[in-house]
């Protein structure tokens, strides 16, 4: 698998003198890419932290690869601008996927191509809403400013990874989708895509499937059941990821400033009221607080909590594996 990218070259953000709304937001612009373009060398850095072995170091390749394409189209320039009315004030570059297809007779098919675009954008969301990643012919990613503006460089980059992780899962679909149910499984079989095999869950998505259906009954989520319990599993392994490569950076942290004792790794909450609800949040769907918070909820959320935490621990041992 390679990468390149074409597209329009990023032009400057203009805007009225004397504007303070547009120059505040032009800061924020700045801000966040300034933050996500250090977190990308701190990212780095703490590649050789991911534990490997000889046989292992495909979480490795995995988050090389996402950081050469974050830093070979988007940052430190090369993201889009959205302001806060959703207009495109600059439109991002295209970075591109090109994975070669061979068929089952050994020929070789024209090559599939999947796109990537990602913008800053200064629309004000959810606080907890940190970034949106959405998937048509090819992925749109979003991170807004006004959440990530205030967070440290790790935060920011550890966002953007997250919907990166996204952004691969829906390429794989689309693979699927185009060459046939035959072809993503010749990609998966190789390191790193082999990391974004899920077949191995479909146990842990029953599971989650069951207490999904009695969730559907209380919270007006416009998803069916099996579709929204595979959704939380890719949602699972995102966050997952995310927080293995935070340990990682917690690591070279600790290591270069050469600490005594074993480095202190993040807290991770993985709760299923929290993990679903930002989820839901994610997802744009009119759930209020109070219906996360009814009696209904509350309880499917403590039945799911066994669950929740297996499929967690299985996720992080695929991934280690």
């Amino acid at each position: 698998m390679y990468i390149h990218a074409y597209g329009h070259q990023p032009a400057s953000l203009q805007y009225t003198l004397g504007d303070a709304a547009t120059r505040e937001a032009d800061q924020r612009f700045k801000r966040v890419a300034a933050l996500v373009t250090k977190g990308l060398e701190i990212a780095k850095d703490a590649i050789p932290q991911l534990s490997s072995t000889r046989t292992n170091t495909a979480k490795q390749e995995l988050l090389r690869f996402m950081t050469s394409l974050l830093e070979t189209y988007f940052f430190p320039r090369g993201h889009g601008l959205v302001d806060a009315q959703g207009k495109v004030l600059r439109q991002s570059k295209i970075g591109t996927v090109a994975v070669p297809v061979i068929a089952k007779d050994g020929s070789c098919w024209p090559r599939f191509e999947y796109r990537i675009r990602l913008s800053l954008s200064d629309r004000i969301l959810d606080p907890k809403l940190r970034g949106r990643h959405v998937t048509a012919h090819f992925s749109n990613i979003f991170l807004f400013t006004h959440a990530l503006q205030g967070t440290t460089p790790s935060r920011a980059v550890l966002t953007a990874l997250h919907e990166m992780t996204h952004m691969m899962f829906a390429m794989v679909r689309s693979l699927e989708h185009l060459c046939g149910a035959d072809t993503a499984p010749q990609l998966l079989s190789r390191e790193p895509w082999r990391l974004l095999d899920l077949s191995g869950f479909a146990g842990h998505r029953g599971n989650l499937e069951r207490h999904v259906r009695d969730l559907l009954r209380v919270l007006p989520i416009p998803m069916q059941a099996a579709e929204l319990a595979a959704s939380l599993i890719e949602e699972a392994f995102a966050f997952m990821f995310v927080v293995i490569v935070d340990e990682a950076i917690a690591r070279s942290d600790h290591a270069k400033k050469r600490k005594r004792g074993p480095a202190v790794l993040p807290t991770v909450d993985f709760s299923p009221e929290s993990f679903v609800t930002v989820y839901v949040l994610e997802r744009g769907f009119n759930v209020t607080a109070q219906q996360f918070k009814s009696p209904a909820a509350q309880q499917i959320f403590q039945r799911m909590t066994g669950d929740v935490t297996r499929v967690a621990a299985a996720l992080r041992a695929h991934i280690d594996a």
